[in-house]
C-alpha cells in the first residue's frame, strides 16, 4: 500500500484478513486463529461512552478529517478520528464506528451492510486492522460475519475499485471527497 493509494484486502486471504497476515503466516493448526464468543459484543452506545469518558478529544471529528460517502446506504458517511473511523446516518448524527478493536453499530442502523463496509473503509485507509494487534482476534458471530463481508467486498473488484477511487479522490482532495 502506497501513501496514496487503498490497501487491498483481497491481496491475503480471507483468514489472514480476520486474524492478520503475520499471524496466520505463523498460524499452527493446532491453536485456534481466531476466538469467536458473544463475551466480545458490546453495543455501540456503550463503546462510544466507554471512549468519551477515556478519552474525549479521540472522538472529535476534525474540519479537515478525510470523509467518503457509504456505496451500501445512501446518506451514511465515514470519517476519520483519532480513535478510528465513526459512521454517521444520513442526519450527520454519529451512528457506528470501528473503536479501537470494538465494531458496533446502533441497532436501528444495521442490516444495510454497512457492519462490512465500515471494515473495508477501515482497512483500505489504514493498511490494518485493530484486531491484527491483539494476541489472538476475537470477534462476536457477527463482528466475524462482517469481516468476512469485508473481504468478500474486497474481493467484488468493482465495489473494490470504485471504493478506492472514492477514497483516492478525498485523500487527493484532503478533506471530503464531494458527497450526495
Amino acid at each position: 500500500m502506497s501513501e496514496n493509494e487503498p490497501f487491498d484486502p483481497s491481496s491475503i486471504c480471507e483468514d489472514a484478513f480476520l486474524a492478520g497476515p503475520d499471524r496466520y503466516a505463523a498460524w499452527d493448526e493446532e491453536d485456534d486463529l481466531l476466538e469467536i464468543d458473544e463475551i466480545f459484543g458490546k453495543d455501540f452506545r456503550r463503546v462510544y461512552i466507554d471512549q468519551r469518558e477515556h478519552d474525549p478529544a479521540s472522538l472529535e471529528i476534525r474540519a479537515d478529517a478525510v470523509r467518503t460517502r457509504s456505496l451500501k446506504a445512501e446518506g451514511y458517511a465515514f470519517v476519520d478520528v483519532e480513535a478510528g473511523l465513526l459512521l454517521l446516518n444520513p442526519d450527520g448524527k454519529v451512528c457506528g464506528g470501528y473503536i479501537g478493536c470494538d465494531l458496533a453499530i446502533n441497532e436501528t442502523h444495521q442490516g444495510q451492510g454497512l457492519g462490512a463496509e465500515l471494515v473495508l473503509e477501515y482497512a483500505m485507509r489504514n493498511g490494518w486492522l485493530p484486531t491484527w494487534s491483539l494476541q489472538t482476534a476475537g470477534y462476536t458471530e457477527a463482528g466475524e460475519g462482517a469481516h468476512r463481508r469485508a473481504h468478500a467486498m474486497a474481493c467484488d473488484r468493482t465495489f473494490f475499485a470504485a471504493k478506492s477511487e472514492h477514497l483516492r479522490e478525498a485523500w487527493q482532495l484532503g478533506t471530503t471527497a464531494p458527497m450526495p
